[in-house]
């Protein structure tokens, strides 16, 4: 049972991030998840959150009432610790259309809601390094602006589902390339619309304003989960705000592993002194391979053409960089799902797990694409840590997730904050 400062998590998904901060004796009083599978793998692995009487709360977020549920918790207003939430970053991922209205593009603000009504020392948002940029539509944009970038996007995404269908049949024609080219004028056109009219708002200054707003410093970094001790070279921004009143400055932890592939100019070149990275293969090593039970490691049903085609693929490779060595019935578009055409390199950190069509990136030496229980591994969770849902969506869980490393490197960081605090 954990006994420490108290934190409130949400988006809290598998638990990436809850398990750096409950290595570090922190109490968690509530998470959230719309996600049901998510708490239910939270519940499973971590029994002491029924001993310390968390609260488990499944509602969307952007449907919680702050101020009823701060009546039910049995936490005053500035009592709260840390608030930490892995805000849902879909928005702005830089994969897909990015519309600028997205709906999980202000999910932030139902963050920053709780923090207004909770008021916690130290807030963190954590997100993709996509929000540094962002641009969103102004929630109050006119709404036939708002319906006609719906219209836009809508007629997008559907092209693009087309286009892969036709792809496979290599059926694509001049005039269907054309209306690809008239719908990315119309988005272009849209978005000089937007920017010439004042419609967009950059989300980080956005989200700093607010948080000025309520009272608090915010700073924002760029953190590498294999800077800490993680098997994958997973970077995420994190924004951490702390309320005015404490007086002090929120120091980054300082990185533990280096080398010069995960190295950045902005960083003391002493780090590169650091020892090297942890790599897939030791994260690999640790798995019991003979447990029979642990339906995590049981490696999906390939195709033979699909495993074939796995065995062109070099360590640390992509299959479309060995399209062209490929025999006629074995070729494949260049535009193949990310996931099932790279190999990992075993000697390297991996690259962000993304799983594709419910697979992960292939195993560095068998023609198969790495299992959840791999990725797991990889991410930074025990390997007894069980996951539920289909494949698909164990797939996701873990890819979403927090390495715990950098939960954890985190989590000491605002400890040191929260014993002078204390203290004084």
């Amino acid at each position: 049972m954990n006994n420490g400062y108290t934190i409130f998590e949400t988006f809290v998904g598998a638990g990436g991030s809850h398990l750096g901060f409950m290595q570090e004796n922190f109490r968690t009083v509530y998470v959230n998840d719309f996600v049901k599978e998510c708490l239910d793998t939270l519940k499973y692995n971590n029994p002491n959150l029924i001993e310390e009487k968390t609260y488990f709360d499944n509602t969307p977020i952007e449907k919680i009432n702050p101020q009823k549920l701060s009546e039910m918790l049995p936490i005053s207003k500035k009592e709260l610790d840390v608030m930490f939430g892995g805000v849902v970053c879909k928005g702005f991922s830089l994969a897909g259309e990015r519309s600028p209205n997205d709906e999980r593009n202000t999910l932030y603000r139902s963050q920053l809601n709780l923090v207004k009504e909770f008021l916690p020392k130290i807030s963190i948002v954590e997100n993709v390094p996509g929000i540094i940029n962002a641009e969103i539509l102004n929630p109050l944009a006119p709404q036939d602006i708002k319906d006609e970038i719906d219209d836009i996007w809508r007629r997008l995404e559907q092209y693009k589902g087309r286009k892969a269908s036709l792809r496979k049949n290599n059926l694509i024609t001049e005039e269907f390339e054309k209306e690809g080219i008239k719908l990315r004028n119309e988005k272009s056109s849209m978005m000089k619309k937007l920017k010439s009219e004042g419609y967009l708002i950059s989300v980080l200054e956005d989200l700093k304003r607010i948080y000025k707003e309520i009272g608090y410093s915010v700073k924002h970094s760029v953190l590498n989960a294999a800077w800490y001790g993680s098997s994958t070279k997973r970077e995420r921004v994190i924004i951490v705000a702390i309320r005015n009143d404490l007086g002090v400055d929120f120091e980054f932890p300082t990185p533990r592993y280096m080398n010069e592939k995960i190295y950045k100019k902005t960083l003391p070149k002493e780090y590169l002194e650091l020892p090297n990275p942890k790599t897939v293969n030791d994260a690999l090593k640790e798995i019991d391979y003979n447990n029979q039970e642990d339906i995590d490691n049981k490696p999906m049903n390939h195709s033979p053409k699909t495993i074939e085609r796995f065995k062109y693929i070099p360590e640390g490779d992509s299959i479309a960089n060995h399209i062209e060595e490929l025999p006629n019935n074995l070729k494949i578009s260049k535009f193949y799902s990310r996931g099932s055409t790279m190999r990992l390199a075993g000697n390297e950190p991996s690259p962000t797990l993304v799983p594709g069509h419910s697979n992960f990136p292939v195993h560095p030496k068998e023609n198969r694409s790495i299992t959840v229980r791999e990725a797991a591994a990889i991410t930074g969770f025990p390997n007894n840590y069980k996951f539920f849902g289909t494949h698909s969506k164990r797939c996701e869980h873990v890819g979403n997730a927090v390495p715990p490393a950098l939960a954890r490197a985190l989590a000491q960081e605002c400890n040191k904050i929260l014993d002078d605090y204390y203290k004084a």
